[in-house]
């Protein structure tokens, strides 16, 4: 059976990691990481209200587009564009699906960067919080020796 080469360096990492975890204020860095934790799902909660919210926006657009062609149709079998009058009805028709169309997806991309810099803003804020704690422990860690 041949020794482990590396054995005097795990030993070694192992002594060190010891010695380490023993001037470690183990309550904060666990309250500290539940914060962390805390963050973490409420980013999550608020990307998938957004989810929900956008799938709204996109139910009610797809719904409101079927019923405006369903109109749209229903005006052109009734009165076929034979005239100037109907071929610009139609157009401005066209030209209003095509106004709605914009402005819903303007809808859904305010939407969607609203919720990424309230996302972004939340996780910036406990990055920066738990920086703070960290240097905290670390001071409090090199007085305690």
């Amino acid at each position: 059976m041949s020794q482990n080469p590396f054995q005097s360096m795990q030993d070694m990492m192992k002594d060190m990691s010891q010695k380490m975890a023993s001037g470690i204020d183990k309550e904060s860095m666990m309250l500290s990481h539940r914060k962390n934790m805390e963050a973490l799902t409420e980013a999550n909660r608020m990307a998938i209200e957004v989810m929900k919210s956008i799938t709204q926006l996109q139910s009610q657009y797809v719904k409101q587009t079927f019923e405006d062609m369903a109109s749209i149709m229903k005006d052109s079998m009734a009165h076929p564009p034979a005239s100037k009058e109907a071929v610009a009805k139609h157009a401005n028709h066209v030209k209003s699906q095509v106004e709605k169309a914009v402005s819903h997806s303007k809808n859904v991309a305010g939407t969607i960067a609203n919720s990424q810099k309230e996302i972004f803003d939340l996780m910036h804020k406990r990055y920066s919080e738990s920086m703070s704690e960290m240097i905290d422990l670390r001071e409090k860690n090199r007085t305690k020796h």
